[in-house]
């Protein structure tokens, strides 16, 4: 197996990436159009969004067999330098129903650690309790694994929910709040200064969700004075 980092989707291999992560993440309100990643990656290195927020980069990783993609992920490493640290965000980890059971998104998530030397990794997952019974089916469907399977996958690897109401702006303006999901930290051992989370989450949200050059969003600011307040965010070990 071969992993390959990309930081452009201008290629026909990258292409190829993205048609596999489209047939495993379908909802439209959580995954990117090709547009829209390319907008995101568009954006590093922009000097506005720099001098407001500290550096950034952003990856692709495609785990190529023969050089056919098999498994990805998707993060972007945010250095904090209110903080002191750095954080990273998996926007997606997605593995060929074919390639499942070997180990595979294991490697994937250690490329993210290795790639982004991140002091607090974050990732969002699909809460079972705010689901239909029409999205848990369709979610199976796509996904080929249920979501309570998924959130244990990630709970051995060292994740824990954040203990808070969590909802993701719009991708775009065309697109609803993403307000199903949990937000889940690793390491997971202590709870969170919510400092933390809302330094994370202003940079994820402005950068990753909103590609935001232009300041502030009312919408924004206000779930996160809504982190803010909470001071210290228990991480639960069961979701």
């Amino acid at each position: 197996m071969d992993f390959k980092i990309y930081t452009s989707a201008d290629s026909e291999e990258f292409v190829r990436l993205y048609e596999l992560f489209r047939t495993i993440f379908t909802d439209p309100d959580e995954a990117e159009d090709l547009d829209g990643i390319k907008a995101s990656l568009a954006l590093v290195g922009d000097s506005d969004l720099v001098t407001a927020y500290g550096d950034f980069r952003e990856y692709w990783v495609a785990a190529l067999e023969d050089g056919r993609p098999v498994g990805g992920v998707n993060f972007t490493a945010f250095e904090v330098p209110s903080q002191g640290i750095t954080t990273a965000h998996i926007n997606y980890l997605f593995v060929a129903t074919d390639h499942r059971g070997h180990g595979l998104g294991t490697d994937l998530l250690s490329r993210v650690r290795e790639i982004s030397k991140a002091d607090y990794i974050f990732c969002e997952q699909n809460d079972p309790s705010l689901m239909s019974p029409s999205e848990l089916e369709e979610d199976l469907r796509a996904s080929g694994i249920s979501s309570s399977a998924r959130i244990e996958w990630w709970q051995r690897r060292g994740f824990g929910r954040l203990g808070m109401r969590y909802i993701q702006p719009p991708l775009s303006s065309d697109k609803e709040p993403a307000e199903g999901m949990t937000l889940n930290v690793c390491p997971s051992g202590r709870p969170l200064d919510a400092a933390v989370a809302e330094a994370h989450l202003r940079r994820f949200f402005y950068i990753s969700v909103l590609k935001n050059r232009a300041g502030s969003d009312g919408y924004v600011e206000s779930l996160l004075e809504e982190v803010l307040k909470l001071g210290t965010i228990a991480i639960c070990s069961s979701f």
